[in-house]
């Protein structure tokens, strides 16, 4: 990954969060922890992030709300769960999620995952700044 790479991983949960940053720090990625929508939202108007993990529900909302967000940018989201439940994959899915990843979080599968998002992300024409972004930010 280069140096520019850089991961929002929005948790809720303290531990699940703490452990997917640990993934993130052992494949060599470069990322930032917040527990809420809002300071999601804020993060990502003020800093140039390339991939978002996020578990699927939030302190403000859930996942859905932020693939919003993200879609509008152009940024790939992975959505992260304790269970694997089959509904919520569906659901991140047909809304437009990258991927989703149910815990154990295991290291190849995350490396794996977050490999191909950032590869997509690359493909994509990426805006000069955060206002050509539209990402609203923080109310």
């Amino acid at each position: 990954m280069t140096q520019t790479t850089k991961v929002l991983v929005a948790s809720s949960d303290t531990e699940n969060g703490l452990s997917l940053k640990q993934l993130l720090v052992e494949c060599d990625i470069d990322s930032d922890l917040v527990s809420s929508l809002e300071e999601a939202r804020a993060l990502l108007a003020q800093e140039t992030i390339s991939l978002v993990i996020c578990d699927a529900q939030l302190t403000g909302g859930s996942f859905r709300e932020l693939l919003q967000v993200a879609e509008s940018a152009k940024i790939p989201v992975v959505v992260a769960s304790r269970l694997p439940d089959t509904r919520e994959y569906l659901e991140a899915m047909r809304l437009g999620a990258f991927d989703f990843i149910a815990s154990p979080y295991r290291r190849a599968e995350m490396q794996q995952i977050v490999s191909n998002a950032l590869r997509q992300a690359v493909g994509r024409a990426a805006p000069s700044s955060h206002q050509q972004r539209g990402i609203p930010a923080a109310t």
